[in-house]
């Protein structure tokens, strides 16, 4: 299926690995012009040259000025206004996984708003406007599946990612007429790199593939596997990534597409 992306310039925030990079591989793939974003230069560069992005924009988004930075340095690669704008950075700041609520300090609250809202709401604010005189946009904000179904640790992180979520379905209602949408995706358990480390260290084996970790992780219960009975793939969020980021899907707004494998137990 062509999903019409050729020659449309794109940047996907935290693209240097992970999630964002499966959607840049992809993108490039439908032929789009794509800015790789991370905040270490060698990784991003690294990326971008095997997959023959336009560029790189190097850059902390939670940082001040940093938004700004990353959105010159993406426009000035793509030779244009973005027209894409998938905000996949983000992560938890504090890596407070085993806190309960009311441990959690009001700086670690500010912490993972700026590193997974902020940035974000940023980034549209200084395309939107280019992308609204264009009368084409595309906006796709990677939240997560506990921004609806809250886990009782990461209180911090989770409330994080339903402000990105409430602000995405706002957004879009904003947007009336002008042929420029905004979408949520909410991942469930992704097996990134992060997700590997961690089972290694929980485990203690720092040689366990993806599959291993992945069957300790059913075996012994740490995450709770969802109904499709295994932990999602990277690619797998990508296309769905690709196809709100495509002309094809004007007619879809304000919507979150969960991406979880059944986990969030929910009509939406």
């Amino acid at each position: 299926m062509d999903l019409q992306l050729k020659g449309r310039r794109a940047l996907v925030t935290g693209s240097s690995s992970g999630i964002g990079e499966a959607i840049v591989h992809m993108l490039v793939e439908e032929g789009a012009r794509v800015v790789v974003h991370g905040r270490n230069r060698e990784r991003a560069e690294k990326v971008a040259a095997e997959i023959g992005a336009a560029g790189v924009a190097i850059g902390e988004l939670s940082e001040e000025g940093g938004a700004p930075r990353v959105h010159a340095e993406a426009v000035a690669a793509l030779g244009g206004n973005i027209e894409i704008l998938i905000n996949n950075a983000g992560g938890n700041a504090r890596g407070n996984t085993s806190k309960k609520p009311y441990e959690i300090s009001a700086e670690d609250f500010v912490a993972n708003y700026q590193a997974n809202t902020l940035g974000a709401v940023q980034l549209c604010n200084l395309s939107v406007p280019d992308m609204v005189a264009e009368k084409f946009g595309r906006i796709v904000n990677v939240s997560s599946a506990v921004a609806m179904q809250p886990n009782f640790m990461g209180t911090d992180y989770s409330a994080a990612k339903a402000a990105l979520l409430n602000y995405t379905v706002s957004l879009a209602g904003s947007l009336r007429g002008v042929n420029v949408t905004a979408n949520v995706l909410t991942p469930g358990i992704i097996m990134v790199d992060g997700v590997l480390r961690f089972g290694r260290q929980r485990f203690g084996n720092p040689d366990m593939s993806f599959e291993e970790v992945a069957e300790q992780f059913a075996a012994q219960q740490v995450f709770e596997i969802p109904p499709v009975g295994r932990l999602g793939l990277p690619r797998e969020l990508a296309m769905v990534a690709c196809l709100l980021a495509s002309p094809l899907s004007g007619f879809i707004t304000g919507a979150n597409y969960r991406v979880d494998g059944g986990q969030v137990r929910g009509l939406n």
